[in-house]
């Protein structure tokens, strides 16, 4: 069965899903009726960018899980940084995930002056586990990248640090930019959400498991990274009622998230509704606790704000049937 993360943007004109009236998403005054997909992009890219993969099979296997969770906390906490049109500030970038010693994302851009498009390295690392996925074979590897044609720099992932000068070479590593690595820990009892309050102090977060429908790991976990991806385009400061996104047609999971309410007198929250920071951390909630918990049920999201909810969320199979209102980019 597969499954595609979806978030509801309620002005859409998409095809429309509906939400058992059974489900205890939340209050049930708060449950939308129908959910839709908000955005056409997929979290791929577009059919002009394309990695070429090259992969060390006789090499130690990454761990499936962890690097599942080090992409989306990756792509999560680069997208609260930058804009999604905007460049990272060095032509050589390396960040380690230190919580599972060791997993070494490194992205260069062999052009003098020139430093790789945030939104390159997002589409290339979603397309990077989507082979993953399908071959099931989680390996250190590195993927060149072109866009509209032309060269658009080289990423690669590895477990702890490279004793390969082949592989150092293709990433145009040195001993001086080999020395510098940006270092993310998360650790196991947190989440990203924490990192969001940050940004919006005096929020709660809670999460339940429910039901009886079990979501397959890999599935769900492609389907938060797509939708981080589709997150991470959002402007800066920009508001929402709602959002919709995921990495369809390939793995589909209903998981919806809307605000639910004015904020309370004194509230942290400016206005009723979702930003960038308050969505990030509803969508990175499924997979990070699906995977704390090792519980793959439906997932339920609740943010509140001086115990008031303030944006609720959960996790909905899709019916076998559910008509697809796009089609993805085809990356095989």
């Amino acid at each position: 069965m597969r499954f595609v993360l979806v978030f509801a943007l309620l002005a859409a004109r998409a095809s429309c899903y509906h939400v058992p009236r059974d489900e205890p998403v939340a209050a049930s005054s708060l449950s939308p009726e129908k959910l839709t997909l908000s955005s056409s992009s997929s979290p791929a890219g577009p059919e002009d960018f394309h990695i070429t993969p090259h992969l060390y099979k006789r090499a130690e296997y990454l761990p499936r899980d962890r690097l599942f969770r080090f992409v989306a906390n990756l792509i999560a906490i680069e997208a609260l940084k930058g804009d999604f049109e905007s460049n990272f500030t060095d032509n050589v970038m390396r960040i380690r995930e230190l919580t599972h010693p060791g997993l070494m994302l490194t992205a260069s851009i062999n052009v003098p002056g020139k430093s790789i498009p945030r939104r390159f390295i997002y589409w290339g690392l979603t397309r990077m586990m989507d082979r993953f996925v399908k071959g099931n074979e989680y390996v250190k590897s590195y993927y060149p990248m072109t866009w509209q044609g032309q060269y658009a720099g080289v990423f690669g992932i590895s477990f702890g640090e490279s004793d390969d000068p082949d592989f150092d070479k293709v990433l145009n590593l040195t001993a001086k930019n080999a020395a510098q690595v940006e270092e993310i820990q998360v650790p196991d009892a947190a989440t990203i959400a924490p990192i969001v309050s940050g940004y919006v102090p005096g929020l709660q977060w809670s999460y339940e498991f429910y039901g009886s429908v079990t979501l397959p790991a890999v599935d769900l976990g492609m389907s938060v990274i797509g939708a981080l991806v589709q997150a991470a385009e959002l402007p800066d400061g920009h508001n929402i009622t709602t959002f919709g996104g995921g990495f369809p047609p390939r793995y589909k999971v209903l998981q919806a998230a809307w605000s639910t309410s004015s904020p309370p007198p004194g509230s942290a929250v400016s206005s009723p509704k979702l930003n960038k920071y308050l969505l990030t951390g509803t969508i990175s909630s499924s997979l990070h606790q699906s995977q704390l918990q090792n519980d793959y049920r439906q997932l339920r999201v609740q943010v509140r704000d001086q115990g008031q909810l303030v944006v609720g969320g959960g996790d909905f199979p899709l019916p076998a049937n559910a008509e697809d209102p796009r089609n993805g980019v085809d990356v095989a």
